[in-house]
């Protein structure tokens, strides 16, 4: 990529998107794992599931947000996932924070389905040489 070509600022508010709800994910998912309160068993197990995919919704996230497609794709299947597994969860546990997590999560991935992030995706792997 060469530096006349910046970056759109639907990819930074999608990686930042991102960011705040891995952020929140991995917080809230080991304040669930760990708690020291008496709750079932499925519950902790989904903490530990939640800290796990923020964790990697992370990762994936930084490497889109630098321009690399492969990732840009994994960072919006994962969050589509996360963003289901999250609604389910959301009914059954009448917690709100989970859907601030949900909403963060998706509009991040929309965000990196807009017009101006796909055409600079585009531009990025059109520079690499084969």
């Amino acid at each position: 990529m060469t530096a006349q070509q910046s970056r759109p600022r639907v990819v930074s508010a999608g990686f930042w998107c991102w960011a705040a709800g891995a952020v929140l994910l991995v917080a809230f998912g080991l304040l669930l794992a760990f708690s020291p309160d008496a709750i079932p068993s499925l519950f902790r197990g989904m903490g530990a599931l939640f800290a796990a995919s923020g964790l990697g919704l992370g990762f994936l996230a930084g490497r889109a947000r630098v321009g690399d497609e492969r990732f840009r794709r994994a960072a919006i299947a994962l969050s589509l996932a996360v963003v289901v597994v999250l609604a389910l969860f959301a009914l059954y546990s009448r917690w709100p924070i989970w859907l601030l997590i949900m909403i963060l999560t998706m509009v991040g991935a929309v965000l990196m389905m807009r017009p101006p992030a796909l055409e600079w995706f585009a531009l990025d792997q059109k520079d690499e040489p084969t």
